[in-house]
């Protein structure tokens, strides 16, 4: 029994044996899995408590600066952990790190906790609704600054949106000058162009008529029965043995400066007395039109007018015959054959 009793004990201890060996195998393949995965991906870095700025909030320069200083601190912790000379802490050594660095803030803070409260139990003085509220203002700002949204920049942005329609407004005006002077600019190189290729040029000037002829109003239309007149009484000038010939001068230069300027003149009575005819024909028979017309209108008024007056007689006629209608249908006997003239027995008389 005792041998027996001996296998067991010694059974037991072997399998404890194994189990503690294989636990440990275990422990160790696991520490150098987490040694394989970078500590940064899985641990709070030490800048974590640090006021970060963030990216959302940051100008293009402060982007590109944060940016390449992260670049640089990366490069710099591979070359750190490539160095054999440099000593490199395993992923444990840096969790017991964070785990006591964490430890060492708690006892802090439960430190500071105690002394305000015992302060506070000194002086017998429980904290006022100003002084609540200046800690939370605090611990709002310190939230916000670790967040990298402190309230000055907050400020500053809603500054800057406020001034982006102003300075909009300010780059379109500007652009608009700049366009005002580029045209100007344009418009007076074009004219320097023109006056130097015009200068070995000379153009003909032909003058009709004096300044105040051509600065007077123009003149009404005159009928042509009044042309008509004063061509006569030119002719009779004309026929004059002392002024008939400065007249007739004076008559034809005048003529051929109307006609140069581009004006008609109607100095020829034959012409004149064609034309005057032309419009009598002209009128006589636009006056006849009208006449037809008018006539037309009256005709077409008077049929519709007639034609209106016959619709309201038949109307009235059937109105009349209706009320008759109904009149001698009350009149008629009532009975089962329905309602007839006279009586039933009318025949058999």
């Amino acid at each position: 029994m005792k041998k027996k009793k001996q296998k067991t004990v010694s059974s037991d201890t072997d399998q404890t044996l194994d189990i503690k060996s294989v636990i440990h195998e275990n422990s160790l393949f696991f520490d150098k899995l987490i040694e394989l995965i970078p500590a940064r991906f899985y641990l709070p870095t030490d800048d974590a408590n640090e006021n970060k700025p963030w990216f959302h909030g940051l100008s293009k320069t402060a982007k590109a600066s944060v940016k390449k200083q992260s670049r640089e601190n990366l490069k710099k912790a591979r070359r750190d952990r490539l160095d054999p000379e440099k000593s490199t802490a395993t992923t444990l050594d840096l969790l017991n790190q964070s785990l006591e660095n964490q430890k060492a803030v708690n006892k802090e803070n439960q430190d500071n906790d105690e002394s305000e409260g015992i302060k506070i139990d000194e002086d017998n003085k429980s904290a006022t609704y100003e002084e609540l509220q200046i800690r939370l203002r605090k611990r709002i700002e310190e939230l916000r600054s670790s967040r990298g949204g402190s309230s000055e920049k907050s400020k500053m942005k809603n500054e800057n949106k406020k001034r982006e329609p102003d300075q909009r407004k300010r780059k379109r005006d500007n652009e608009q000058e700049e366009e005002k002077k580029n045209k100007n600019k344009s418009n007076d190189s074009r004219e320097k162009d023109v006056e130097e290729a015009a200068k070995g040029l000379a153009f003909s000037h032909v003058k009709l008529g004096d300044k105040e002829e051509l600065g007077k109003k123009k003149k009404r239309k005159v009928s042509k029965s009044k042309e008509l007149e004063m061509l006569k009484r030119l002719e009779e000038a004309k026929k004059d043995p002392e002024k008939g010939k400065s007249i007739a001068k004076k008559h034809s230069w005048k003529a051929a400066t109307s006609r140069a300027a581009g004006l008609k003149v109607h100095d020829d009575p034959k012409l004149l007395k064609q034309s005057m005819q032309k419009e009598k024909r002209r009128h006589d028979k636009n006056v006849e039109k009208w006449k037809g017309r008018i006539e037309n209108t009256q005709k077409m008024k008077a049929e519709r007018q007639q034609v209106r007056s016959e619709h309201i007689k038949e109307r009235i006629h059937q109105k009349k015959m209706r009320r008759i209608a109904k009149r001698e249908k009350k009149l008629m006997r009532p009975g089962f054959e329905g309602r007839k003239e006279g009586f039933i027995n009318e025949d058999q008389a």
